[in-house]
């Protein structure tokens, strides 16, 4: 993927909307869905153009990889024993409290929909969030797929560049639930990242199908 970064992004047209939402310091935490396997490289070259360094939270085998391993671990990204998830909530916590913008994918994995729309999510990044009182931030993004597609191993580029959307949301409302026993804060809060983030990847959605229709190809 590494050798491949240059062709992916001469391959694409960035369409970057709501960057101004991104915070210029401090931690926060990044909530975004889940397409492709290049979703990281696209969504680092954004947040890097905005003056900020990601840290992704990625599962323990990518530290451990001979190709990739020495990346992860010296760009200082966070690793997830998914037998001891605890512990990755820590190091993001910490990471995020030493004024980090770290990026979460809250499916757990590429979405396993056939439509590429989100999947259920998992609790991280709103505990995360909650512990450290750190902004929490939605994006979206939709058009990976199309050079990436997922699950596939492979990369399509056709003539034409392909359009990749990042959308990035207001922080989702979480001020009001930090007095709420915990258990039912995060329930609540995972419930409105799943319904912000939703809503956000179908409109993008959408608005690449019209596009594809008008414009075959891209």
């Amino acid at each position: 993927m590494l050798v491949c970064k240059p062709l992916l992004l001469l391959g694409r047209r960035a369409d970057w909307r709501g960057t101004e939402r991104l915070p210029g310091s401090g931690g926060a935490v990044l909530a975004a869905n889940h397409v492709s396997q290049a979703d990281p490289l696209f969504l680092g070259e954004m947040i890097l153009a905005q003056g900020r360094t990601p840290r992704f939270m990625a599962k323990a085998s990518l530290f451990q990889s001979r190709a990739v391993g020495w990346w992860f671990r010296s760009a200082g990204h966070v690793e997830v024993d998914r037998s001891d998830g605890r512990s990755g909530i820590r190091a993001a916590v910490e990471a995020v409290e030493r004024g980090a913008l770290v990026v979460v994918y809250p499916e757990g994995s590429i979405t396993k929909r056939p439509d590429g729309r989100l999947m259920s999510l998992r609790s991280g990044a709103v505990r995360i969030a909650l512990e450290t009182s750190a902004p929490l931030i939605p994006v979206a993004q939709w058009g990976v797929q199309a050079i990436v597609p997922a699950y596939e191993g492979r990369v399509v580029l056709g003539r034409r560049r392909r359009r990749v959307t990042l959308l990035v949301g207001d922080p989702v409302q979480l001020e009001d639930l930090r007095e709420l026993p915990r258990a039912t804060a995060v329930a609540v809060g995972v419930q409105r990242l799943q319904d912000t983030l939703a809503v956000m990847v179908d409109q993008l959605a959408h608005e690449h199908a019209r596009s594809v229709r008008a414009c075959p190809g891209q």
